[in-house]
């Protein structure tokens, strides 16, 4: 490949990267990531203040407050250029919002409530006041997170001077990494420790070189570099400190592996040069949360506003390494926007792809070596140095994680270096050329997915409509506080426990609703005896839309989804019911058939009632009663073909055989709750009967016999025993036995 093409090809991925990035800063709501609102707060703070802030009195900055300054003092002449008023007066909570990620639910847990806000016009095309400034300084993070990957390409030129592919393969992982995009898409200072962290990489790897006493040689500019830019990741983030430890722990293996060919004040040098800059730079920053908080890194302040410390076991953070590898590829919001397992899938895939590779590798390469170079020499290699500064960075995060939440894994990605160059060099050992553009391929298509179908809808508000759809139930319903309802559709009319039902619910403003504030919608399922088996609660439009924000004219159509517990009762037919204030009484709008997770399996039956109903066991407990007692008929029904629209009615009579029914049952099967039109083939419901006996029945003992019938017409099914009908289509249970 020539080198114009090579250029080509990286001028197209940093290209896709920044469409990318900005693509995800204008689908994601402002604010709708890990601390955004902080971190813009703590910038505005600066550009009002003059003056950097402190944990004494946070206010809306919260533990930012206590973050290195270098992003937020960038980022504040965005407030200064846009003269942003607000979003402190203006921001808009959203009440019922769900910012946790709750372990255990389904993957396709809709995105209900995920918004942490309420987006109102202020945030609309064209952007002015703080939506301006906001998405300016989303625009600084997209161009640091172009900056990295600069520097991950200049990283591996570096490495493989011989091998560009492999450094753009390294270069195009991250770039269409959805992580990635989403994290330079919002205001962080995460973009800028990333950013600083591999650019000290890249200079690292080129002052050593792999050789002892390299770092001696190197020009004066070099080193004055290195420590500028170790100074501004100490401004940018705690991990910055951990920068400058490593790379003083790296030139001093460098300068005592060639301390017989250089003077002392060669090392003097290296060391001055390097260290005289980030100590000027980022020194005082230490001195000053000494002195206020009585800890160099702050990071005691960090943890006490972010919830104090906790006291967690390794075996917690092993527990909640799955969301700290899904983060670390794709998830989004508050961490709970989460993508389809496919999309973790794909880059778990290349992940297991390229570790294979390595190994194969680096064990073919010690099958071959004949020779092992020096200690220092091996201390120095670029892959040690990277492997170590990944494994700094994993231990700095492991003693956070201890004190703290940190289960994200936007925190690794000051190591991105070492995993996107180890990335591809493991993809680069296959033979096949396809497997790097397979890989490259599908990376990209899960970046573009995650944009189009991930976050855009999840925040997107339902659309206007100009009337209800003919296939939609009509309604016509006016709340207490204004809303008019006026069709539903039912998109899942059946659903097992557990799961989630999907339904449509058309909405109308009256124009009675007080401006002062906006009504919650109270979705509630109610399944056997009443009971409450599911509650979705929040604003219209999946918590988005409240009704101040509707048009004058205009129907809502606001798609919904509401959860059956998994404790319900089952099967049942399900009232859903809507309402739009908590003390207020829920109005019927639709009817769901909610079914167990799974049905018991069928039996022979030991009799047949009409043409689908089988009886598949019954039983009469106890077996003797005294007049006045109750005994209970237990029947077990299994369905071997749909019985039909009609409703059908079980009987159990005690029967004298030359007298009337002495007492009888009579009513809908399973009580109504389950009427028998719902009824498909393979279902299996038990019911219980009770039979009072009357006061004074004659000692004896008394056969019990139960049929089904047709309500309306009175007809009762016919009963086959063993294909054989029976005279009066009853079934006898058993016997009782009155002393």
């Amino acid at each position: 490949m020539s080198v114009r093409s090579h250029r080509l090809l990286l001028v197209t991925v940093l290209g896709i990267y920044l469409a990318l990035a900005l693509s995800y800063g204008v689908v994601t709501p402002l604010f709708e990531a890990p601390d955004e609102h902080l971190h813009y707060f703590t910038a505005k703070f600066i550009a009002r203040e003059g003056r950097l802030p402190t944990t004494l009195n946070p206010g809306l900055m919260g533990q930012e407050a206590a973050q290195p300054p270098l992003y937020y003092i960038l980022a504040s002449a965005a407030v200064r250029i846009a003269d942003a008023a607000g979003p402190d007066e203006q921001l808009w909570l959203n009440p019922k919002a769900d910012p946790a990620d709750p372990r255990g639910e389904s993957l396709a847990r809709p995105p209900i409530n995920v918004n942490l806000f309420i987006h109102g016009p202020a945030e609309a095309w064209p952007w002015h006041g703080y939506a301006l400034a906001a998405h300016l300084m989303r625009l600084l993070s997209a161009a640091f997170g172009l900056g990295t990957l600069l520097c991950i390409y200049g990283a591996g030129r570096t490495v493989w001077p011989a091998n560009p592919d492999r450094a753009l393969l390294a270069t195009g992982l991250i770039a269409f990494l959805p992580q990635f995009a989403f994290v330079h898409a919002v205001v962080t200072n995460d973009a800028a420790i990333t950013f600083f962290s591999a650019a000290t990489l890249w200079q690292l790897l080129r002052l050593t070189n792999g050789k002892p006493g390299t770092a001696a040689r190197a020009s004066s500019a070099s080193l004055l570099l290195l420590g500028l830019t170790i100074g501004l990741a100490m401004l940018s983030k705690a991990a910055g400190l951990l920068l400058l430890v490593f790379c003083v722990a790296v030139l001093a293996v460098c300068a005592v592996a060639g301390r017989r060919h250089h003077r002392r004040s060669d090392l003097f040098r290296v060391a001055l040069l390097v260290l005289a800059p980030a100590v000027l730079l980022g020194g005082w920053l230490l001195w000053r949360n000494w002195t206020f908080y009585g800890d160099p890194t702050a990071a005691s302040q960090f943890v006490l506003l972010a919830g104090g410390e906790r006291p967690y076991t390794l075996r917690q953070v092993w527990h909640d390494m799955d969301r700290v590898w899904f983060s670390l590829f794709a998830f989004f919001g508050w961490m709970n926007v989460r993508p389809p397992a496919w999309i973790w899938l794909v880059w778990s895939a290349i992940a297991v792809v390229a570790v294979a590779g390595a190994i194969r590798a680096v064990a073919a390469s010690f099958r071959g070596r004949t020779t092992a170079g020096s200690p220092a020499t091996l201390l120095l290699h670029p892959a040690v140095i990277l492997f170590s500064w990944f494994v700094l960075v994993a231990l700095a995060w492991l003693q956070f994680m201890l004190r703290t939440p940190a289960d994200q894994g936007r925190l690794f990605f000051p190591a991105l270096v070492p995993i996107a160059l180890g990335t591809a060099y493991g993809l680069s050992r296959w033979p096949r050329p396809w497997t790097q553009l397979a890989a490259l391929g599908l990376a990209l298509l899960t970046s573009i997915y995650c944009l189009v179908a991930v976050i855009r809808p999840a925040y997107a508000q339902p659309p206007l409509v100009a009337a209800v759809p003919a296939e939609a139930a009509p309604l016509s319903v006016t709340l207490p506080e204004g809303q008019q309802l006026l069709g539903i559709s039912i998109d899942t009319p059946t659903v097992r426990v557990g799961d989630w039902a999907w339904i449509t619910l058309y909405w109308r403003d009256t124009g009675l609703v007080e401006l002062s504030g906006a009504p919650l919608a109270y979705l509630e399922l109610f399944g056997r005896a009443f009971e409450r088996i599911g509650l979705q609660t929040g604003y219209q439009g999946r918590g988005t839309f409240p009704v101040t924000l509707w048009p004058e004219d205009g129907i809502i159509e606001d798609r919904m989804a509401i959860r059956v517990e998994g404790s319900a009762d089952a099967p049942v037919e399900a009232r859903l019911t809507v309402k739009t204030g908590e003390e207020s009484t829920g109005v019927e709008v639709g009817r769901l058939k909610v079914i167990p997770a799974g049905w018991p399996e069928t039996t022979a039956p030991v009799a047949v009632l009409g043409d689908g109903i089988e009886l598949a066991a019954a039983e009469v407990t106890p077996a003797s009663a005294a007049p006045g007692e109750s005994v209970e008929v237990r029947l077990r029904w299994q369905v071997a073909a749909p019985p039909g629209p009609a409703l059908l009615h079980v009987f159990a009579h005690l029967v004298d055989p030359q007298l009337p029914p002495l007492a009888q049952f009579d009513g809908p099967l399973l009580a109504g709750e389950y009427p028998s039109r719902l009824w498909e083939a393979g279902e299996v419901m038990e019911e219980t009967l009770v039979l009072t006996l009357p006061a004074e029945l004659p000692p004896g003992e008394y056969p019990i016999h139960v049929g089904i019938y047709q309500y309306d017409t009175g007809n009762r099914l016919p009963v086959h025993i063993d294909g054989a009908r029976q005279p009066a289509d009853t079934y006898t249970v058993g016997r009782i036995l009155v002393p």
